[in-house]
């Protein structure tokens, strides 16, 4: 299996036009019509499947939290770029789901680390 990159922040942060550089791209967005947590249960689920060599979306960080607490060793993902500044104006609703992205991220990047994935900012 070769290097998985995962790509998460806020919305309109460019995530989708980085994934484009990957040859397989499972964009979490695709599946936010199952709700926040069968959504990103879903994406974690997917974390599995070796055909993917990229994932990303704004619920990345719930997903990585999912599947280490069902995993108590392994890396879901090799390495994860965090993209840092939205590109537009933010609507009320995106700024809480930005501030719920940063909640989650920070409370899972110290087991992150420690698996060994290796955490990127832009």
């Amino acid at each position: 299996m070769g290097m998985r990159t995962g790509i998460c922040g806020w919305s309109g942060c460019g995530k989708s036009t980085l994934s484009r550089q990957y040859t397989s791209v499972c964009h979490g967005d695709d599946y936010c019509d199952l709700g926040w947590s069968e959504a990103s249960q879903h994406l974690a689920d997917l974390f599995d499947d070796p055909s993917y060599d990229c994932y990303e979306g704004c619920a990345l960080p719930r997903s990585l939290r999912k599947w280490c607490a069902q995993h108590r060793e392994g890396r879901p993902i090799d390495h994860l770029i965090v993209l840092t500044r939205p590109f537009r104006a933010q609507t009320p609703g995106q700024v809480a789901q930005g501030k719920g992205h940063d909640t989650v991220l920070a409370e899972i990047l110290p087991e992150l680390k420690r698996r060994g994935i290796r955490i990127e900012y832009r």
